[in-house]
C-alpha cells in the first residue's frame, strides 16, 4: 500500500512540475514600471489617427496581452498595433460615452446614442458642436449610408455626418 501512494504521489509531483515549467517557460506579464511604459506607449500610439484613438489600455495583472479599447476604426488599429507591438495587444471596440466630459451647448444625450450606433458600414468616431449650434458626427466608413441612417433614425435634429480620412 505505501509504495501504491508513494508511486501516485510521484506522478502527482511530476504532472506538477511538468505544469509549473510549461507556466514558467511562458513567463509573466510586464510588470511595475514596464507595464506602465508599455501602456503610455499604446495610448501614445492611438493619439492622432484620423480614423480611430485608444479609449483605454489595461490588463489584469500577469497577463502578457494588454486589452486596447479602440474608437473608430479597428481593422486600422489593429494593423497599427500589432506592427508596433506584436503579439502585446488585443483591440476591442472602446465605449466612447464614457470620454464625454461637459462642454456648453452640447446635447449630451443625443451624442451618447449616436456615439453607441454600431453598424457594419460605418463606426461613429466623434461627435461634437459645430457653431451653428448643429450636432457633429464624425464617421468612419460609409459616410453617406451614415448620412442616411442618421437621418432616418433622428428626424427633424440638426446633425451634420461627415467623415474623417487618415
Amino acid at each position: 500500500m505505501d509504495v501504491a501512494l508513494t508511486g501516485r504521489l510521484v506522478a502527482t509531483l511530476g504532472v506538477l512540475a511538468i505544469a509549473c515549467g510549461a507556466a514558467a517557460a511562458q513567463g509573466a506579464g510586464p510588470r511595475g514600471q514596464e507595464l506602465a511604459d508599455l501602456q503610455q506607449a499604446i495610448y501614445r500610439a492611438g493619439v492622432g489617427p484620423a480614423t480611430w484613438h485608444v479609449d483605454t489600455v489595461g490588463a489584469n495583472p500577469g497577463n502578457r496581452l494588454q486589452r486596447v479599447e479602440v474608437i473608430g476604426d479597428l481593422q486600422a488599429a489593429r494593423r497599427v498595433l500589432d506592427q508596433r507591438f506584436p503579439g502585446q495587444t488585443e483591440v476591442v471596440r472602446g465605449h466612447i460615452t464614457s470620454d464625454l466630459v461637459y462642454r456648453r451647448g452640447h446635447d449630451y444625450q443625443l451624442e451618447g446614442e449616436l456615439q453607441s450606433i454600431d453598424q457594419p458600414d460605418f463606426q461613429v468616431f466623434e461627435t461634437g458642436l459645430a457653431p451653428d449650434g448643429h450636432t457633429t458626427v464624425g464617421v468612419v466608413g460609409d459616410v453617406a449610408g451614415a448620412r442616411a441612417y442618421i437621418n432616418a433614425h433622428y428626424p427633424g435634429r440638426s446633425i451634420t455626418v461627415h467623415g474623417n480620412t487618415p
